[in-house]
């Protein structure tokens, strides 16, 4: 007669599906469930081994362990509650318990397959193997109705230590790749109980997990700070480039205890991290654990120094043992509508308004500092009287709040708004710079306009900077460059074809017909098909425009040429026809040589007649940089007083490698690397050249139409 099986778990479809298999969706998330559960069980030591080669993660603590009793009437057993059971202090170290739900252990199944447990207590070894699909089978499909699942014996011999439990995760769901740098950091972020001073020491592959692993103290330039002084201490310690630490004596909650602290960082880029996090939020820690990712999405603030934000509060009031369970299942959030949970956010919605008045105190005050580290701003503020230097005091304060990508940006800023102040100085109005909002300041070069010397001294670098492109082409044709060169630079540069088609949508590069227009891929020719076009984009007006570059040095004809470009402007119209769309396609060639046809009698106006009549025309690069250089040699030419500000405009632009001023209204362009970014809106970042069958080469661009 068989044996009764030794395990056993009653479980339905609902639960499983809910509490186990969709509860989380990371990797840390899941460990965290079984840290915790090795802190509730006394552990003072838990170690993490993550095998990519056999796709394995293993998780042992040395902690009180279970019998068989242990593990059917508890481990085994969803839902069970230890709270209720007299048991909401450990033994050992009287630690408050942090499960409550008793649902953690189906968290596995979120991330794995196949979870084995390995434990053993008072010289009893149990383990066992359970999977999924094993679940499903003895559950079945009834999403409502309990049913037992036994889970697989494995021999006693598999519990190769004497104290404590072990979980080994097989086929995983998720890779392991990024698993292993990241898990550091972010188990270190959901925990505040790690170190020996807590008796709890966590090990992933053999090193230990510190505070100083969620690698985020150093960037704090200042930090308020709430609860006793050796808590506040110890989080300046680890601040170690922090300008100001606060304590805050806070009274709006004074029967509950919140502890932590609150800070902002010198730049909001460094709160940003790879793989898309973001350390922008401020996290919910009850009993040592994380309870809520982000507080500060139930915030209503918009300022812009809430972008500078971070922060780890710990309210254990949240959890009493004996209050409702306010953690919703997933244990990620706090039930929204529970009053404890309200008066907490009423509490910090206080206290971040106060930060934010008290961040803008030290900004403002510093916005100096940081405009003076360019000695010709300083120079020009020594000229101002005193009420103006108040003024431009405040302006410095201001840009020093604002969010920008790097210091670089922000120190062009500064510039940019030394000519503001002139501009506004020379209409006696620099009352406005009072009543401007910091995020206005990106704009503030648009004042520019009522001022004559600053127009041109902004006009005048940006006709410098496109005397240099039209000398980069020059000297690409001169060279006889290939195709993929030239392409490159009028798609980068399109204003050099017509100063009009720099507004110009749906711009797209070396594109193959086969691809772009899948959709009427049966109405194609072969040839057609793997066509390649070398610049298309459209005109704000609508119309399509094709363009076909040539080699400075190749010479065709007319019928040759317009072969090849019927291929496109054909593909085009059967396109915009399927699409439903009636807009215009025009076709430009830029050539080096004159077509062989020309030279024939009448050559040329039979040329000029037959691709009139399908919209093509042919522009030469002789043409194009003659008409180039007339358009912007004839300001330069006759520019001979530019005002006092473009002293100043020079000097500063030479800090800035000569870049033009952000926000320009008359269309600046700033290039840096293999960057063009148009205006202040738009930016195109080329990808790598690619060989194609015909002799072209290109690259693959795409701008959001306006």
């Amino acid at each position: 007669m068989p044996e009764d099986p030794p395990y056993k778990m009653s479980i339905n479809l609902n639960v499983l599906n809910h509490l186990g298999i969709n509860l989380y969706s990371n990797i840390p998330a899941v460990i965290s469930e079984v840290v915790a559960n090795a802190y509730d069980a006394d552990a003072e030591t838990v170690t993490i081994e993550i095998d990519t080669s056999r796709h394995q993660v293993v998780i042992k603590d040395d902690g009180e362990g279970m019998d068989l009793t242990d593990i059917n009437d508890r481990y085994l057993n969803v839902g069970y509650q230890r709270r209720n059971d007299n048991r909401a202090k450990t033994e050992r170290f009287n630690r408050a318990v942090m499960g409550r739900k008793g649902i953690g252990k189906l968290s596995l199944f979120s991330i794995a397959e196949t979870v084995e447990v390995h434990s053993t207590r008072s010289g009893q070894k149990h383990a066992l193997r359970m999977t999924i699909d094993g679940i499903r089978q003895a559950i079945g499909d009834d999403a409502q109705n309990m049913r037992a699942y036994h889970p697989e014996p494995l021999p006693s011999e598999v519990v190769d230590f004497e104290r404590g439990t072990r979980i080994v995760l097989t086929d995983l769901k998720k890779g392991l790749a990024n698993v292993q740098s990241g898990l550091r950091k972010r188990l270190a972020r959901r925990f505040s109980i790690l170190g020996a001073e807590h008796s709890f020491r966590l090990f992933i592959d053999g090193e230990e997990v510190t505070i100083a692993d969620r690698d985020y103290f150093h960037k704090l330039q200042y930090v308020w700070t709430y609860g006793p002084d050796e808590v506040a201490q110890a989080v300046v310690r680890r601040c170690i480039n922090v300008d100001q630490s606060i304590p805050v004596s806070s009274e709006e909650l004074a029967d509950r205890t919140i502890t932590g602290w609150i800070g902002t960082v010198k730049h909001s880029g460094s709160l940003k991290e790879g793989e898309g996090d973001n350390l922008n939020r401020i996290s919910l820690m009850v009993r040592g654990k994380l309870a809520h990712e982000d507080l500060l999405e139930e915030i209503n603030e918009g300022k812009i120094f809430r972008a500078y934000l971070i922060g780890e509060l710990h309210a254990d009031f949240l959890d009493q043992d004996d209050k409702g369970d306010i953690a919703t299942s997933s244990r990620q959030r706090i039930i929204e509508d529970d009053p404890r949970y309200q008066e907490l956010l009423k509490w910090l919605q206080i206290e971040i308004t106060r930060i934010g008045s008290a961040w803008t105190e030290h900004r403002n005050s510093e916005g100096k500092k940081a405009a003076f580290e360019n000695e010709n701003i300083k120079e020009w503020f020594g000229t101002l009287g005193r009420d103006s230097r108040k003024k431009a005091e405040r302006l410095f304060g201001k840009i020093n709040q604002l969010t920008v990508d790097s210091e670089r940006q922000r120190s062009e800023l500064f510039s940019h708004a030394v000519l503001a102040f002139e501009a506004l100085r020379y209409r006696d109005n620099l009352e406005a710079l009072d009543d401007m909002e910091p995020q206005d300041i990106a704009a503030v070069t648009s004042l520019f306009k009522s001022i004559e010397d600053l127009e041109a001294a902004l006009y005048y670098q940006i006709v410098v900077q496109r005397l240099r492109v039209i000398d980069k082409l020059r000297e690409h044709v001169d060279n006889d460059a290939l195709e993929k060169i030239l392409q490159k630079h009028l798609f980068e540069h399109l204003w050099l074809l017509d100063p009009s088609w720099e507004r110009a949508t749906d711009r797209m590069m070396e594109e193959r017909i086969g691809d772009t227009f899948a959709k009427i891929n049966n109405q194609l020719t072969d040839e057609e098909r793997l066509s390649r076009i070398d610049i298309r984009y459209k005109k704000v007006t609508g119309t399509h425009v094709i363009v076909e570059l040539k080699r400075n040095s190749v010479v065709t004809d007319t019928y040759t040429l317009l072969k090849q470009v019927d291929k496109y402007r054909n593909a085009l119209l059967r396109y915009l026809k399927d699409a439903g769309r009636d807009e215009p396609v025009e076709v430009v060639c830029v050539i080096g040589r004159d077509l062989r046809d020309w030279s024939n009698p009448n050559g040329l106006a039979e040329s000029q007649n037959l691709l009139a009549a399908k919209k093509i025309r042919v522009l030469k690069y002789e043409q194009l940089l003659a008409d180039a250089y007339a358009g912007y040699r004839e300001y330069i030419d006759r520019q001979e007083e530019l005002g006092r500000i473009r002293a100043l405009l020079t000097e500063l632009a030479e800090n800035e490698d000569e870049a033009p001023p952000i926000g320009v209204a008359t269309s600046a362009i700033k290039e840096k690397g293999d960057t063009t970014t148009i205006g202040v809106s738009k930016s195109i970042q080329p990808t790598a050249l690619e060989d194609r069958d015909d002799g072209y080469t290109g690259t693959l661009f795409e701008l959001p139409s306006d």
